[in-house]
């Protein structure tokens, strides 16, 4: 008999302790004060950025600030798989900026844009060292629903890593707006998102982007969270064998160190089986019912992802030079 999944929920059931306890309660104070903004916590050699005391949206080291802490940020590098030499980066939700920070300072020969709804998300960049704009970098306060389709199609990459306390943003979680990533992207862009939810949440947004990109949609879950990690490209100009041969190349390795583009080939789950080719509505739903059968396989009880804040706080101080994805 096969065994249950275990609920997510679940996992949110022990009981905190002491130490869980005042963190939280130091959470809400920051909260409070904040008034509904967005708030910062600093925990040295920490600093992180709260949306709310139950949704932390960044957090970075204050004596390494282009490093990427978190396993899914690691993982939205990914794309350099199927694009390796991207020209110009559009990022949909700033954050703390650690992958603007990332980008700007490895891929020196990328335009980076990032559009941020949040004036005072925006605000916060110097707090965490987000580079001034130049001629590479411009950091822009905007919807993205409505800036988006006014822009030229010269994007190689588009990250989506907008959220809010319940996970997808409607306005950004709808066939027109993947419709629009689709048309800003080159030939062989990629576009990556970052998302999180029930494998019910999760399946029609799949399903959208199989229908938009046909069928040229890969996912992997984060090492360390919940997080679910979708690539979706454009034109793919090789075969998913060539991936494996690209993950080797020296100049990759040389450049990203931290990227472990190995495991990333070995874990990349698709759909490429010509009867999930959403060409009829009975097509479409056998996609969906294979897409959430696949998610339920993934989104389970994962012993890695921390259960408390010293848990989580334990395994980002505990990543050095060479840390990797697992």
């Amino acid at each position: 008999m096969a065994k249950a999944r275990q609920s997510l929920s679940r996992l949110f059931l022990n009981k905190p302790s002491t130490e869980e306890l005042q963190h939280q309660a130091t959470l809400k104070g920051l909260a409070e004060a904040a008034a509904g903004k967005p708030f910062i916590l600093n925990d040295e050699p920490l600093r992180m950025m709260y949306l709310t005391p139950t949704c932390m949206q960044s957090v970075m080291r204050i004596d390494q600030p282009d490093q990427l802490l978190c396993a899914y940020s690691r993982a939205m590098m990914g794309f350099l798989l199927f694009n390796p030499n991207p020209k110009h980066i559009i990022l949909i939700g700033l954050g703390g900026g650690s992958l603007v920070k990332y980008c700007y300072q490895n891929l020196p020969d990328c335009r980076i844009t990032a559009v941020e709804i949040n004036a005072d998300v925006i605000a916060m960049r110097r707090q965490f060292m987000i580079p001034d704009d130049d001629a590479r970098l411009r950091i822009i306060h905007a919807d993205a629903v409505e800036w988006l389709p006014q822009q030229e199609c010269n994007a190689d990459v588009i990250f989506l890593d907008a959220y809010d306390i319940h996970g997808l943003v409607p306005s950004l979680n709808s066939a027109q707006f993947y419709a629009n990533c689709y048309r800003q992207l080159n030939h062989s862009g990629v576009l990556v998102a970052n998302v999180w939810g029930k494998p019910s949440v999760l399946t029609p947004m799949l399903t959208m982007l199989h229908q938009q990109f046909s069928n040229n949609v890969w996912w992997i879950k984060s090492a360390d969270s919940y997080n679910l990690l979708v690539y979706a490209v454009k034109h793919m100009s090789r075969d998913f064998e060539q991936l494996h041969a690209i993950e080797k190349d020296s100049a990759l390795h040389l450049n990203h160190p931290t990227l472990d583009l190995q495991w990333l080939t070995n874990n990349l789950q698709s759909i490429q089986d010509q009867r999930f080719k959403p060409t009829s509505e009975n097509s479409k739903n056998l996609l969906q019912e294979e897409l959430i059968k696949r998610l339920r396989t993934v989104l389970v009880h994962d012993g890695n992802v921390p259960q408390s804040y010293t848990e989580f706080k334990s395994l980002i101080l505990n990543l050095d030079a060479a840390s990797r994805f697992v």
